[in-house]
């Protein structure tokens, strides 16, 4: 390769050009649309600086949104990984100052004894100095640490996205636990109507101990499942504290209804995955890798540097700063290493190989965002179907109740018949609460695998 350095000292000398392969972005070879959503594809493109917006105001829950605005402030790994954006964007400037030249100043008093002499020497100078960046090593550098810094604030990105859906995920856990033990609450109190019920009835001999026993589980189940939502309500409202970033002691969160779900439009564009801040830090990854090639292959070029240096140097004040006193250099210096048995080969290969590695990364990457996508339509498009029927049975026992109320005032069912009709309203219900829980997590989840809001327009 020596061979042509010459030529191509030449080239880059007049073309202003940088050692290396320019960076192009990974081809993808995508599907034509989600699976059934009809939704087009387009050339992945990272789109870390788009602007993700306030998602949970989809929800319109004055309660989440003053949560998600107190974990945006305080929380602390969200306030982690600003300081590693912060300490990349110094990295990123440290490494552009590398153009600039370096410019110093020295001075020095000096004292030299022996028997017969005592003599003083004063000195001052001035330094400096400047590598031309012919081959393109600080320009590589800077697009290396460039890329390195979008992959860490798309980092930042990342986390701010799961602290945000997280604090969602958990609020609506507690608004579950807490109609949840509403409900439980209720289970106990017609379990102990049922079990009195049950009991009279074991003294008029119409019912035999065992049917006592079995009521008296059921009773003694639910007691238990509404102590067990007590402080499984407790336990969420400390882990809110501490995604907001605040003591647990003392903590309060003010659930409400269940807030309004977000209607998922039929089509989402493809491009909405790229604002995935996992999918862009993984392209930068890659940008930051094929820089990398560059820096790598310059290590074959000889380093140039231009010094200047001015000073002088006297032993009496006086006269220390006159022209005898003077001394100065100029001129160009150049290094090159002639032999370093395959040193930089091995390091250019070095380089090619983490290259493909941070494209298959990244390929990978976009891979898992396309199934977890799909697998969150999937899951909510179900849930939806199931939803529908699980307020079918709500109505169809709220319905059976109501009948079997009238049918207990004309004498032809008992109290146990009304009670137990009761208690198959409150199962139905439990039942139809977890699929609604379960959508609004989903929709989060959905929220996560899409980077975002799926409106392009942010918030």
């Amino acid at each position: 390769m020596r061979t042509h350095i010459l030529p191509a000292m030449s080239c880059l000398l007049i073309s202003g050009c940088a050692i290396g392969p320019d960076y192009h972005r990974p081809d993808l070879h995508l599907p034509a649309h989600f699976s059934g959503a009809g939704t087009e594809w387009h050339a992945a493109q990272a789109r870390d600086r788009l602007d993700r917006g306030q998602w949970w105001l989809m929800f319109a829950d004055s309660e989440l949104d003053r949560l998600e605005q107190l974990a945006l402030q305080q929380n602390t790994s969200l306030a982690v990984a600003i300081a590693q954006r912060d300490q990349a964007l110094a990295e990123l400037a440290a490494v552009r100052a590398s153009l600039w030249p370096t410019l110093g100043f020295t001075a020095q008093q000096q004292r030299n004894h022996s028997f017969f002499l005592s003599q003083a020497n004063h000195s001052v100078g001035f330094q400096a100095s400047w590598e031309p960046d012919f081959w393109g090593l600080a320009r590589r550098a800077i697009e290396q640490q460039g890329a390195a810094e979008k992959s860490v604030e798309d980092q930042m990105a990342s986390v701010r996205l799961s602290t945000t859906a997280q604090v969602a995920q958990t609020y609506f856990s507690l608004l579950q636990v807490q109609k949840r033990a509403s409900l439980d609450q209720q289970m106990v109190q017609l379990n102990t109507r049922l079990l009195k019920l049950t009991r009279g009835q074991e003294r008029s001999g119409t019912v035999s101990h065992a049917a006592v026993l079995l009521v008296q589980a059921q009773r003694d189940n639910a007691a238990s499942q509404w102590q067990q939502d007590r402080w499984q309500m407790e336990q969420l409202v400390h882990a809110l504290a501490v995604e907001c970033g605040q003591m647990a002691t003392g903590f309060v969160v003010h659930p409400r209804q269940w807030p309004k779900l977000p209607v998922i439009p039929s089509g989402i564009p493809a491009d909405i995955l790229l604002q995935r801040p996992d999918v862009a830090s993984a392209e930068r990854s890659v940008a930051a890798a094929n820089a990398g090639i560059g820096l790598a292959e310059i290590a074959y070029f000889p380093t140039v540097t231009l010094a200047a240096n001015v000073s002088w140097q006297s032993n009496k004040w006086g006269n220390w700063i006159s022209a005898p006193n003077r001394y100065w250099s100029l001129g160009p210096s150049l290094a090159e290493t002639i032999f370093d048995g395959g040193k930089r080969a091995a390091q250019v290969d070095q380089a090619k190989a983490a290259y493909r590695q941070a494209v298959a990364t990244y390929r990978g990457q976009v891979l898992t965002a396309v199934q977890e996508v799909e697998d969150d339509l999937s899951a909510l498009r179900g849930l939806e179907q199931q939803s529908l029927v699980s307020h079918a049975a709500v109505q169809t026992t709220q319905d059976n109740e109501q009948v079997t109320g009238n049918q207990v005032q004309a004498g032809t069912a008992t109290d146990l018949d009304y009670m137990n009709g009761q208690i198959s309203v409150v199962n139905e219900q439990q039942l139809d609460l977890a699929v609604q829980a379960q959508r609004y997590l989903n929709t989060v989840l959905l929220v996560q695998s899409l980077g975002g809001s799926w409106s392009t327009k942010g918030s």
